[in-house]
């Protein structure tokens, strides 16, 4: 079952399915765009479902890919300011947000611990619902920025 937090691989890289959303009739996962850029390919693997990304918005770091197995759909909700946590498959980190917007998230990361290769698009998580999906950090601050959910919500509409 595809679900928020597992791990997927692009070609010679990979990343994490930051939520599954209802999107067109149907489940998408969402991750972040840089990493299939990066990658070369749209294509991907999450266990043993081969995907392909189908929409990559022009104003957002954001990638869908249809999902045609069972999956868990994601609880979005807006981002607060305080405590939450990174987590993955592979590891949960506890955070904390500092600042929010409606399209943003800065995250304040444990010292020592930082996020490493691999764990782009982990969720970002409060009370139960996903916030927004890990983008990039400064290793030197020990803060990262997250896309909120508030735009993945904004690109269902669409």
């Amino acid at each position: 079952m595809i679900q928020s937090g597992d791990q997927f691989i692009a070609g010679r890289s990979g990343g994490v399915v930051g939520a599954v959303i209802p999107w067109r009739g149907a489940f998408a996962g969402v991750a972040p765009a840089h990493i299939f850029h990066a990658a070369g390919t749209q294509n991907l693997r999450v266990g043993s479902l081969a995907c392909k990304v189908s929409y990559m918005p022009s104003d957002a770091d954001l990638a869908f890919f249809p999902i045609l197995a069972a999956c868990r759909p994601t609880l979005l909700a807006k981002p607060r300011l305080g405590e939450a946590e990174l987590k993955n498959t592979q590891r949960s980190l506890k955070c904390r947000i500092s600042d929010t917007s409606w399209s943003i998230v800065n995250v304040v990361l444990p010292l020592g611990d930082l996020p490493g290769p691999g764990d782009s698009g982990s969720p970002l998580i409060q009370d139960g619902h996903v916030v927004g999906l890990l983008l990039s950090l400064n290793m030197h601050t020990c803060k990262g920025i997250a896309i909120s959910a508030e735009m993945i919500m904004r690109e269902i509409k669409v």
